[in-house]
């Protein structure tokens, strides 16, 4: 069930690049507009699977899917994940140190699930009753929003995550969200989400 995981390790490894030097405190005037639609990275590797990440905003609502491969091409599926948030807030302005120019935001938990694809990774998740499941099947998604699955406890729906983006171009860069009152202060910038 490392599978399960990766997307923390991925994040972990690709963290603190970019940093907030200065916050605007003015109201908050922008919308969703800038960062709606669909972004898209890469084909990428982390560890010894490949990854595309997709997310897509439309209006306050956030769909984040990452779909984990066995192949360099992206093309042999390997499990996916997807997070889904409501009520997005942008908040106020951050400049970084680079130079670039981003926002605060805050998303409420709806949903995160996964869909399995290997035959060996249901087999191990029924045996231990991976988030409290011993019915997993190949290809059926399963919804663990608040259950506790090995040693990782996930949020309930309506959980408020605070997050930090910084757009440069077509390029957009997130940083981990927080649910505990504090906004992250940096960004992941190894693998932009480009605008499609």
């Amino acid at each position: 069930m490392k599978n399960i995981y990766i997307i923390l390790i991925l994040f972990l490894s690709f963290i603190i690049i970019s940093c907030a030097k200065k916050s605007d405190t003015s109201s908050t005037t922008t919308t969703t507009t800038e960062v709606e639609g669909t972004w898209v990275t890469n084909c990428y590797a982390s560890g010894s699977s490949y990854y595309i990440q997709t997310v897509i905003v439309s209006g306050t609502d956030i769909s984040h899917k990452n779909e984990q491969h066995t192949d360099s091409s992206c093309s042999t599926d390997n499990g996916t994940w997807i997070d889904t948030y409501s009520s997005l807030s942008i908040g106020d302005n951050v400049t970084f140190v680079s130079g670039s120019t981003g926002h605060y935001f805050s998303v409420a938990v709806s949903t995160f699930t996964y869909t399995p694809t290997l035959a060996s990774d249901v087999s191990a998740m029924n045996a231990s009753s991976w988030c409290g499941y011993s019915n997993w099947t190949i290809n059926t998604v399963k919804d663990y929003t608040g259950k506790t699955c090995g040693s990782t406890s996930y949020s309930v729906a309506n959980t408020t995550y605070l997050g930090l983006y910084m757009l440069v171009g077509n390029n957009l860069f997130v940083g981990d969200f927080s649910s505990t009152g504090n906004y992250p202060t940096s960004v992941y910038t190894a693998i932009p989400l480009v605008k499609q």
